[in-house]
């Protein structure tokens, strides 16, 4: 793995030109030798996938944990041709949550359309509801870049989807109680933007109405979810401003890591979806998994999706898990969704991932 520093707002052909150096030092006589990893967030406030857009234009392979609905869907749209186009694939906004969070509800779609209901075809089963709960200790080792990232967040409408259609919503509301499982218990949670929102929303269903889909975050200790809570009423525009939230968050490590020690660094997601048959019986079906570390499973997450397009590149067509395109995690098909929870089933401590309807 190298690091390698660049300007990603800055002129595009000075980046597409740095990105081919590297190229050229890294594969040689090898076009597949490469892949991209975009980590370098907060995403918040971007809208060019000019980085993206480069790879595809040298052939590179690419995965980003992308948290920016906007940004993630400028990039499906506009680009996911091009990729095709291009024999690369490419998947956006995968990690953790999102991520393996929306393939923890593909699997939950999947098992509820072949197995929870005997009698019926997978045509007649709807899916009614998705709700995504994350809880994250301290910042999970992360530092001040997740708080800046939430603070930016906190600026951001939550999209939620009601009765088929788009819903934002003020974020930090709507408090919830959600049992996340095994030694963990019942933590609070509040509204807070998601990808995995939209791109479950649009794309799980697809040709059907869009179910109930909802994202919430909470945090320990229970007073950071009130300072949250209480930053809501600075101005928007301050709050949305990078550079001073990246700078509160520097000004603050001290405090943020020793809090982190305190507090430890566990991460835990929860994915409830609820379908109902043709006669009206309705079912559900809970995933959970757990990470003693935020920042390790975020990286054991984000390198099972680019395995998944490093195994991909140069293979037959219909061999590959994932094809040449842009890619949501949630459109990802059955064998590379279970390849990459396999996976994340490292280390974990709770790892549920349904069967036992409700």
């Amino acid at each position: 793995v190298e690091f390698l520093a660049m300007d990603i707002d800055g002129d595009a052909s000075l980046l597409k030109q740095t990105l081919q150096q590297w190229k050229t030092s890294c594969a040689g006589d090898d076009d597949n030798g490469c892949l991209v990893v975009h980590t370098a967030g907060p995403f918040q406030g971007r809208r060019d996938p000019t980085l993206l857009s480069s790879c595809l234009d040298l052939s590179i392979p690419y995965v980003d944990v992308c948290d920016e609905w906007d940004l993630a869907e400028t990039s499906k749209l506009d680009l996911d041709q091009k990729a095709k186009d291009a024999g690369i694939p490419a998947i956006v906004s995968c990690g953790i949550w999102p991520g393996v969070s929306a393939l923890m509800a593909a699997q939950g779609v999947a098992q509820l359309k072949k197995e929870s209901f005997p009698s019926s075809s997978e045509g007649d089963v709807k899916i009614e509801s998705i709700d995504y709960s994350f809880f994250t200790a301290g910042t999970g080792n992360a530092g001040p870049t997740i708080v800046s990232a939430t603070f930016l967040l906190l600026a951001t409408p939550a999209i939620t989807f009601f009765n088929g259609k788009r819903k934002d919503i003020e974020p930090w509301t709507e408090m919830r109680e959600v049992d996340f499982g095994e030694n963990l218990g019942n933590k609070p949670v509040w509204l807070l933007d998601n990808p995995d929102v939209p791109t479950t929303a649009l794309y799980v269903t697809k040709g059907q109405q869009s179910p109930n889909c909802s994202s919430r975050f909470g945090t320990a200790p229970l007073f950071w979810n009130y300072l949250f809570g209480a930053m809501k009423a600075l101005p928007r525009s301050l709050l949305y401003n990078r550079d001073a939230m990246q700078n509160f968050s520097l000004f603050s490590e001290p405090i943020i890591r020793f809090v982190d020690k305190l507090v430890g660094a566990t991460n835990a997601m929860r994915v409830d979806v609820t379908a109902t048959n043709g006669g009206g019986e309705k079912k559900k079906v809970t995933m959970r998994i757990a990470h003693p570390d935020l920042e390790q499973c975020v990286g054991l997450a984000t390198a099972a999706f680019a395995l998944e397009v490093a195994t991909s590149v140069g293979c037959k067509e219909g061999a590959a898990t994932v094809p040449p395109g842009v890619w949501f995690p949630v459109e990802l098909g059955e064998e590379a969704r279970e390849n990459i929870l396999r996976v994340v089933e490292e280390d974990s401590f709770v790892y549920e991932l349904g069967r036992d309807f409700q």
